[in-house]
Parts: structure tokens; C-alpha cells; sequence
């Protein structure tokens, strides 16, 4: 059984009681910071109790909608209610269990950031602390009774208590935490630039480009297309040597000589 339909079953055993009222009950004592139950998902379980014979509608009220029905709690319904809350009282349930496993895993954050941390938690438990402790409050003042005044007491306990051991936890850690790391600043004139370290290697300005020495017994290297200066390359090709310079006549075309080439 769900948290919520437990809560919707205590409900009705305290007495027939309409869909639309166990909504404004549900407000009132402030389950829902205990049990998901919507407006919507209460009229779901109400319908899912009736189906499993732990509930039934009267029989004036039987046909209308499930918010405006009347529902008592059957014999098996106050069995099965005994059956789960002698459940809940006797095994201890465990709480924060992701807190702690974060407490776990401490050393994979840094100290400011485990700081930051209880920081904030620390402050969500003080939030929730304030909230219940005025609900239990209000409670009191509409004379609730002794089991639903037990059960926010105890939610005050619980919190008041988790809330003096962090604060005496975040003490402790903070003596042997190991102190936080300097910042790193990065010295600009000491390294190279970033946009020289993406300069293509060819550019006479890169990083890269530095003398080698050739190997003993190795052919010289090719020259550049380009020179740095940027000057094009003279070296002869098959093209550069059928095609004039500037000011000088074209060389006679050898095919025009050849018998028959006309």
C-alpha cells in the first residue's frame, strides 16, 4: 500500500466521509509534505480502494461522481489499515539516504564546493523546519487529534535533530578540511599566445617554423612555391617555358616549322 492511499484509508475509517471533504482534510493536516496526492490522483485511489472491496460508496450517493460520493471503510479495508500501520510502527525507516551517499563521496568535490554545499542544505532544513513547526502550530489551534499532533511532532523531532548534527558535523569537517587550492593566473608574456598557436606552420610568424639541419647523405629540400616575402616562385615549369616575359618576342612554335603543320 502507498503512502497515499494509506493516508486516504485513515481518513475514511474516522468515519463516512465525501470525496470532496478528504480533499479539504488532506490540507488542512498538511499530508502532502509526506504523500504525493493530487486533486486529481485522490479520486484515483479513492476509485482503486472501492475496487479492491477496501472501501464503499453509500447507497444514496452510489451513481454520482467519485467528489461528491459517500465512502465508509469495509472490514477488509480496517484489516488491511491495521496490517500496514503495525507495519510502519515496528520496522525503522531510514532517512536522507542520499545525503548520505553523498557524505560517501566527499572527496571527489573540492572544500569550497563541499562549503556550498552544506550551505545549502542546511538552509533547505531550517526552510522546512519553520514550515512544519507553523503547520504542527495551526494544527494545535484547530485541536487536532492526539495521532495527527504525534505524527507532526515527531516530523519536528526529526528535522530539529538532523539539523544539530549537520551543524555540529560542518564544525567538525571544517577543522580537517584541507585548505582551498590558490588560484591559478595565467602569466600571458610566459607563454605563447593562442593565436599563434594556431598559425599554420608555413607562415614565417609560426611557432613551428624553425631550421632543421639536413641529413648527411639526403637530397636538399625542394624550395617553396612561395618565398616568405611573398613573392611568386621563378623556378622553371613546362608552362613558364612556352610562355613569354614580359617585353620579349614568343619563341617560334616548333610545330610551325614541321613540314605539313599548316
Amino acid at each position: 500500500m502507498t503512502d497515499a492511499e494509506l493516508a486516504v484509508l485513515s481518513i475514511i475509517a474516522e468515519g463516512p466521509i465525501h470525496g470532496h471533504d478528504i480533499q479539504t482534510i488532506i490540507d488542512r493536516r498538511g499530508l502532502r509534505a509526506w504523500t504525493n496526492i493530487g486533486v486529481s490522483s485522490l479520486f484515483y485511489v479513492l476509485e482503486k480502494l472501492e475496487r479492491q472491496g477496501l472501501i464503499e460508496s453509500d447507497e444514496d450517493t452510489a451513481g454520482q461522481n467519485t467528489r461528491y460520493r459517500e465512502f465508509h471503510i469495509t472490514g477488509a479495508g480496517f484489516g488491511v489499515l491495521q496490517t500496514a500501520v503495525a507495519d510502519l510502527l515496528t520496522t525503522p525507516h531510514e532517512f536522507a539516504d542520499g545525503f548520505e551517499l553523498g557524505l560517501a563521496n566527499l572527496h571527489v568535490l573540492r572544500p569550497s564546493q563541499i562549503r556550498i554545499a552544506f550551505a545549502a542544505y542546511r538552509q533547505e532544513l531550517i526552510s522546512r523546519l519553520a514550515q512544519t513547526r507553523e503547520r504542527w502550530q495551526q494544527l494545535k489551534d484547530s485541536a487536532a487529534p492526539f495521532n495527527v499532533d504525534a505524527m507532526l511532532g515527531h516530523h519536528v523531532a526529526m528535522l530539529e535533530a538532523e539539523l544539530a548534527w549537520l551543524t555540529a558535523f560542518i564544525e567538525q569537517w571544517a577543522l580537517q578540511a584541507p585548505p582551498d587550492e590558490p588560484a591559478i593566473v595565467e602569466d600571458d608574456s610566459a607563454e605563447i599566445s593562442r593565436m599563434k598557436q594556431v598559425v599554420l606552420p608555413r607562415h614565417p610568424d609560426s611557432v613551428h617554423r624553425a631550421e632543421t639541419r639536413a641529413r648527411a647523405g639526403a637530397a636538399p629540400a625542394p624550395a617553396p612555391d612561395d618565398d616568405p616575402d611573398g613573392e611568386p616562385s621563378t623556378r622553371p615549369t613546362r608552362l613558364s617555358a612556352r610562355t613569354p616575359s614580359p617585353g620579349t618576342a614568343p619563341a617560334p612554335d616548333e610545330s610551325d616549322s614541321l613540314p605539313g603543320s599548316r
